[in-house]
């Protein structure tokens, strides 16, 4: 038998393009690892120009509302969540609506005092963001005769406010003030802004009262009513009086 015959075998052809075979695996898992997704990030990055966060005591009953007014003169609130470019997340109501009940019947809570309002669109011209007590849970009760009852206060609030700009990210300003009655109403910043959503210096602070109080409401009141016009907040079907919002 011829030798050649007898020796010859395809095992080096195999192995020859097991390994061209290998390298391109290879070069296609680098290839993978260097996708940067950059069109994606942006556009994930551009859905908000400014948020805007109000934030009290977490372990407070007490209802405080971020107010936020842009240049159109249109205002966003509890009232009216939505409207041109800003949007309200969420009216927090103290910790009344910080437990949910979850499908197998435990509560889950989140104990956090906090409403935020995004502005998703630019138009050029001032904000003014307000905060307002709206409403207490931490009165006691002390009788006055019959006709009256005096309502009296355990516990001040302190009342953050921050302004964030999304893109570039910073944290634009930053401010703090002590809240002692339901009521009570602060102006935390006016701030402008040009075409393009860049600040325009200085801040301002100048006040600007965007709820017209009922006279009565916020110490003495008569006992025929056990609650008055700044408990309707998000009640069921509880529609709060014009007249304290100004609308």
């Amino acid at each position: 038998m011829d030798s050649n015959v007898r020796f010859k075998s395809s095992i080096g052809f195999i192995d020859l393009l097991f390994n061209i075979l290998l390298g391109f695996a290879f070069l296609f898992i680098v290839a993978f690892l260097l996708i940067k997704p950059e069109a994606k990030k942006k556009d994930f990055d551009r859905r908000a120009e400014f948020v805007i966060i109000l934030e009290w005591d977490h372990d407070a009953l007490d209802d405080i509302d971020l107010h936020v007014q842009d240049p159109t003169g249109d205002r966003a609130s509890f009232r009216l969540p939505r409207v041109n470019f800003m949007h309200l997340d969420k009216d927090d109501l103290g910790t009344r609506n910080d437990t949910i009940i979850n499908a197998d019947g435990t509560e889950s809570t989140v104990e956090i005092n906090r409403e935020v309002i995004t502005i998703r669109g630019i138009i050029p011209g001032e904000y003014i963001i307000n905060a307002h007590y709206y409403s207490t849970r931490q009165y006691g009760t002390v009788e006055m005769g019959e006709t009256f009852r005096k309502e009296e206060k355990t516990k001040d609030l302190t009342v953050k406010v921050e302004l964030h700009k999304v893109t570039p990210y910073k944290i634009l300003w930053a401010g703090e003030k002590t809240f002692v009655s339901k009521g009570q109403e602060e102006t935390f910043l006016r701030f402008k802004i040009d075409k393009d959503g860049n600040i325009i210096p200085p801040f301002t602070f100048e006040e600007k009262r965007f709820i017209s109080p009922i006279t009565g409401t916020s110490v003495m009141h008569p006992i025929r009513s056990t609650r008055d016009a700044y408990d309707e907040e998000s009640e069921p079907n509880g529609d709060p009086d014009p007249a304290i919002y100004g609308f």
